[in-house]
């Protein structure tokens, strides 16, 4: 039977009044993926790569999105971690590769000339949680990932003010080259230790000094600058001898010493504590090395001057930029000076 036009008509409009009022079903929302974290090492992105004490390292940090450019709404966990590195530099080695440093222009006669000096306070996992982890540290926890890069933004510092007077003494690499150390350390170590950064600075000369010897250095060191000591001797001048590694340059010279410290309450270091094996098997123990006999069974104490590795042919340390011989060709180039190193530099003069 076919209805009458009009008839039709209005049928029509009914039927489509009533498709426009019906509710519409609600799309399916995208499940939120799951956040880690830790990132195995060979799944990190070449710009998440640390690099500290020579080891490369995917940092324990939650805020690896599948878009490495992508940061809004990634925040970095402060993971339950279970031992501390105090790291520390003999600075004789140090400087004759940085010469520029404003600490090593300042080096002769100075505390760090005969003594040992403060390169850090590092969350380090013990074995058990590095397993799981797959990374050996926690870096640049509670919101700070974004402090990675080179243009970090202000929030990512410390106030100076926070650092003790002296640090100047302890720790000058943390006081000079504007404040270079204290804004590094913090950002990347201090923001996974639960404290703020006055107590992380503190925390971090008071482990130093708890360390044997005048001022947190044995005087085997202070004795032999500039001699050679065995590296058994070394290593018990510090005591309990599982609790403290070194590491070596490729001639046998004493580059750093590493202690490791249980963690108490606030986060503060307490005792000392056997290194997990991340660390003994790292190159953080490189005098050891990974062989039954040690690599380096004397070690070189240099002194001021002596002789140690050369600077780098090739420019290219962080903040360094083209090799140079005057000031206005850095500056065309966005670099502040020419530096003693004859690479072009990013950090002031003072």
């Amino acid at each position: 039977m076919r209805l009458p036009p009009r008839l039709a008509l209005c049928l029509c409009l009914v039927i489509a009044q009533g498709c426009r009022t019906r509710p519409e079903t609600p799309a399916a929302e995208t499940p939120m993926t799951p956040t880690n974290t830790a990132r195995p090492l060979a799944q990190a992105t070449p710009e998440a790569l640390e690099m500290e004490f020579g080891r490369p390292q995917a940092t324990a940090c939650n805020c690896f999105s599948p878009n490495p450019s992508a940061t809004d709404g990634w925040v970095c966990a402060t993971p339950r971690f279970g031992a501390y590195l105090l790291a520390l530099t003999w600075a004789p080695n140090f400087c004759p590769g940085h010469p520029d440093k404003e600490q090593c222009e300042k080096l002769p006669g100075s505390f760090g000339a005969t003594h040992l000096t403060l390169h850090g306070l590092w969350p380090q996992f013990n074995d058990a949680e590095a397993e799981q982890q797959q990374c050996t540290y926690p870096a640049y926890c509670g919101g700070l990932c974004e402090c990675r890069s080179g243009a970090a933004p202000a929030k990512c510092f410390p106030d100076p003010a926070t650092i003790p007077d002296t640090m100047g003494t302890y720790g000058p690499g943390f006081v000079t080259d504007n404040f270079f150390l204290a804004n590094h350390e913090w950002t990347k170590h201090g923001s996974c230790t639960g404290m703020d950064s006055r107590s992380y600075f503190s925390s971090t000369i008071e482990a130093l000094l708890s360390l044997p010897g005048d001022q947190g250095t044995p005087a085997l060191l202070t004795d032999n600058v500039g001699k050679s000591v065995a590296l058994d001797a070394l290593r018990s001048a510090f005591g309990e001898s599982g609790s403290v590694v070194f590491r070596c340059d490729d001639r046998c010279n004493l580059a750093e010493v590493g202690a490791c410290f249980g963690v108490g309450a606030q986060g503060k270091p307490t005792t000392r504590i056997p290194c997990p094996r991340n660390v003994t098997d790292s190159s953080s123990n490189s005098c050891m090395g990974s062989g039954s006999q040690p690599r380096c069974p004397t070690v070189k104490v240099q002194a001021v001057k002596d002789d140690g590795p050369t600077p780098p042919a090739t420019c290219g340390q962080p903040g360094q930029g083209p090799a140079c011989t005057r000031d206005d060709t850095c500056r065309t180039q966005g670099f502040v000076r020419c530096a003693k190193s004859g690479c072009c530099t990013t950090v002031p003069k003072r």
